[in-house]
């Protein structure tokens, strides 16, 4: 009988939200992937160990992958990490993914799962807390209300048509991007159109709260998310 692919989110970065089926997945699962080779600096790891300390004795299969935006260097990266376990799938072993969040916002499970439906392999997504739930709650604020609307956007393209949505914005990804992003923000901002909030690594004991856009650090930080809500 052919195992199943779980992607298992860990939530932002505290190991108390943790789903209970989280838990339940992880100490189910046969063999944990990580899509970091070194599992002590694999964040959704440590997440996850300090919920289900038992983790620790789990077989590991991880994999390093480079930080590029070129389209046919990550299809083989992705391909060639899927190729690890397929395998193990086939033979009836349960695959647990851990990712960070949620596996269905920007996630690298998101290339895999494809991979294995395409193969005919049994897939099941188990939903985290979001980082920019967490970093909503962080900040003490409400992502919407009533009627408005939420828009995820990714800050590794130009946001100017997104920042004219209305609604709250989530931007997510801003990378190298968030220095020209925290000037934009801090136009609107000081034109009385915006509040803005971020909140770096979020859930995490090095957690950072910003209120107003001039506080966002220039420097990149991966664990970014800022919240723009209109005035």
């Amino acid at each position: 009988m052919m195992g199943v692919l779980y992607g298992i989110g860990v939530g932002p970065g505290d190991s108390k939200q943790l789903t209970l089926k989280a838990v339940e997945a992880i100490k189910e699962a046969d063999v944990i992937c990580l899509p970091k080779a070194d599992k002590d600096k694999c964040r959704a790891y440590q997440i996850a160990l300090g919920a289900v300390p038992e983790l620790r004795y789990k077989k590991i299969l991880s994999y390093e992958f480079e930080m590029t935006k070129d389209e046919a260097a990550l299809e083989e990266m992705h391909k060639d990490f899927y190729q690890k376990y397929k395998a193990l799938v086939k033979e009836g072993y349960n695959i647990g993914f851990l990712t960070i969040g949620d596996p269905t916002i920007y996630s690298t499970f998101g290339y895999i799962m494809k991979l294995a439906k395409a193969d005919g392999i049994e897939v099941e997504i188990i939903n985290g807390i979001t980082s920019f739930c967490g970093s909503a709650a962080a900040s003490g604020i409400l992502l919407c209300e009533g009627e408005e609307d939420v828009h995820i956007i990714s800050g590794q393209k130009d946001i100017d048509e997104a920042l004219k949505l209305s609604g709250t914005k989530v931007i997510m990804k801003s990378g190298k991007q968030v220095a020209k992003i925290k000037e934009k923000l801090l136009a609107l901002e000081n034109q009385g159109e915006i509040s803005v909030w971020a909140v770096a690594d979020c859930g995490m004991e090095t957690e950072q709260i910003f209120r107003g856009a001039m506080m966002i650090p220039d420097d990149s930080k991966y664990m970014l998310t800022i919240i723009v809500k209109e005035c």
